[in-house]
């Protein structure tokens, strides 16, 4: 059976206007394509001739603009630039000096006299306290606006003023090589590597750890320059701190400004037990030892760029070992040469848990200035 629409008679119907709509449009096509042949042709040559009236055009226009620069001639004028650039940077780099008769060419970097330099802002250390004495009473600090982004634990440090900071005073015990110490670590990333050994000697001598604070990127400018540590030092009441930087200001130039910043730190840690520990040096440094040394207290300041340490995979920081030695040549100087000695026997076990609060503060989000 067959549907309307499938009807035989309808579908040879249209099968027949079919063939006969192809043919017409044959002839048609046969009629056409001549005069359309020729047509083509026509606009062909056409195009072909203005596309060569186009090409001389552009020939002859091309005689008249001026010849493209030579590539050797900016890379002249570039070396013209940055050579000289280069030559003052690295004489700025150099201790010697060029001088013309009685003219003497200045340095970018002010390369200084470091002995003098230090010399002239090196401060008076004022005389021991006796003991028992109270600490903090005329300590301050300038505030600053800038908020702390370390989280909710340690909000005291984020309550800024326009005001200095004042440390409350508070009473140290009689200081002696048998005193028990609430000890405060401040310091940038290696101060984060040497807690451990560090806590080792506290547990193995009565010590206690009371705080770690690894601020990491820090240089002088924000232990000096900010009010942080006073800060860190009013909340936890330390009776001995260890200071660890310096890791990131060993090719410092700047020498002067991070000894006035150096200078500023050390007169946050006076009245307090402290021994600053010099960063254990990867390479030579352009003399931040050195300022750091004429800052500290005497016999407060341990050299470490002497010690031979083994590293970690970045080739700045100790390894596990390294660190391990670090704190044992730390310990046998606090016992016999440093200013404020105290009992610090090597410990049977090492490795023993961290249980100490930490705090970790990036600089690049808070410089504390």
């Amino acid at each position: 059976m067959f549907r309307a629409g499938n009807d035989p008679k309808n579908i040879g119907e249209k099968s027949l206007c079919l063939k006969y709509f192809c043919s017409t449009l044959a002839d048609k096509e046969h009629q056409i394509t001549p005069d359309l042949a020729s047509t083509m042709s026509a606009k062909a040559s056409t195009v072909t001739a203005g596309a060569e009236n186009v090409q001389v055009t552009q020939s002859e226009a091309g005689t008249d603009q001026p010849e493209k620069s030579s590539p050797w001639l900016i890379v002249w004028a570039g070396l013209s630039i940055s050579l000289p650039l280069l030559l003052l940077y690295i004489y700025s780099c150099s201790p010697q000096t060029l001088q013309f008769g009685q003219l003497e060419l200045k340095q970018i970097l002010g390369n200084q006299d470091l002995d003098a330099m230090l010399a002239a802002l090196d401060e008076k250390e004022p005389a021991d306290a006796g003991a028992n004495h109270l600490v903090g009473s005329t300590t301050t600090a300038n505030s600053t606006d800038t908020p702390l982004i370390v989280g909710e634990s340690v909000p005291f440090l984020a309550n800024n003023s326009n005001n200095n900071f004042t440390l409350p005073p508070y009473e140290l015990p009689v200081f002696a090589d048998t005193t028990k110490h609430r000890i405060l670590l401040i310091g940038d990333s290696e101060s984060g590597g040497l807690r451990y050994p560090l806590n080792d000697y506290c547990l193995a001598n009565g010590h206690k750890i009371i705080l770690s604070l690894e601020w990491y990127s820090a240089t002088t400018f924000n232990f000096g320059r900010s009010d942080t540590i006073q800060k860190i030092i009013a909340k936890y009441k330390p009776t001995y701190i260890f200071l660890v930087f310096g890791l990131n200001e060993l090719y410092a130039r700047d020498l002067k400004a991070r000894k006035i910043a150096a200078n500023q730190l050390a007169k946050k840690l006076r009245g307090i037990p402290y021994a600053w520990i010099g960063p254990a040096n990867w390479d030579e440094d352009n003399g931040i030892n050195r300022v750091f040394e004429s800052s500290a207290d005497s016999a407060t300041y341990f050299l470490t760029k002497k010690l031979t340490l083994t590293r970690a995979g970045d080739g700045r920081h100790p390894d596990v070992q390294g660190y391990r030695v670090w704190m044992d040549s730390i310990a046998g100087w606090i016992q016999t040469s440093a200013r404020y000695k105290m009992l610090m026997k090597p410990p049977r076990k090492r490795g023993r848990p961290f249980r100490a609060p930490v705090i970790t503060i990036n600089a690049a989000k808070y410089r504390g200035y």
